[in-house]
């Protein structure tokens, strides 16, 4: 299936990758302290498998889950596990995971019924106890830029709608993270203040060709992230 054939079109430069990276292990440091002890992690949406490269190095046994069959073919052959399934429909069995992780993928379902399904099938697929967590964009930092980055988006997402619907998923949040590319904390704040703004992102659309999409790219890339942990009831 095409679907995504464009994501796959465009690879990350090698600073954009060492970002992606950093960011990648602020994520699994944040899941490490929630569950210590998880052994078994699925991904939804492996992008380029930095992730799941975080992943085998700290000994997780990784599977991903795409729709695109180019990413999947491209992940399989570096030794991954790879389901090809469309969300939120997840052809896996009950429990069968200590972890369920999907970053900006939610913000891809159609709606928000589409949306509960997927953290239901998440929350299924994970084991009493275990972790959902979501890396999702923060539309009140993105505003137009949400809807205008990819043509794909169309659930919002913000802290408190996350937060309302992990729950109605039966999930118990237990932490909240902000992300800034591949930063945190207070220079996370500053950065995303200083290049992931709407004024950034108002130059780089002013600016043609390459040079105006790596600019774009900047401000996605240091606007606010949310990063959302939910334990499955025991």
């Amino acid at each position: 299936m095409a679907f995504y054939d464009y994501y796959d079109d465009l690879p990350p430069t090698g600073i954009g990758r060492a970002w992606v990276r950093e960011q990648a292990r602020h994520v699994l440091h944040h899941m490490r302290e929630a569950a210590p002890h998880a052994r078994r992690l699925m991904e939804i949406g492996p992008g380029h498998g930095i992730f799941a490269d975080m992943c085998a190095a700290d000994g997780l046994s990784y599977v991903a889950l795409d729709i695109n069959t180019r990413l999947l073919i491209a992940a399989q052959a570096r030794g991954l596990t790879g389901v090809r399934a469309m969300a939120p429909a997840l052809p896996l069995a009950h429990g069968c995971f200590d972890i369920t992780f999907a970053s900006h993928v939610i913000e891809h379902s159609p709606g928000y019924r589409e949306a509960l399904a997927l953290l239901h099938e998440m929350g299924r697929a994970t084991k009493a106890g275990g972790l959902v967590v979501l890396v999702a964009p923060d539309y009140l930092e993105l505003r137009e830029d949400f809807w205008n980055c990819d043509y794909s988006h169309s659930f919002v997402t913000t802290r408190r709608r996350l937060r309302q619907i992990m729950r109605d998923a039966g999930l118990s949040v237990i932490g909240e993270h902000s992300l800034y590319g591949p930063l945190e904390g207070a220079s996370g704040q500053f950065s995303g203040a200083l290049i992931g703004n709407q004024l950034m992102s108002t130059i780089a659309r002013a600016v043609p060709g390459k040079i105006g999409e790596r600019l774009y790219k900047l401000r996605l890339t240091f606007a606010h992230a949310l990063l959302m942990i939910g334990r499955v009831a025991q």
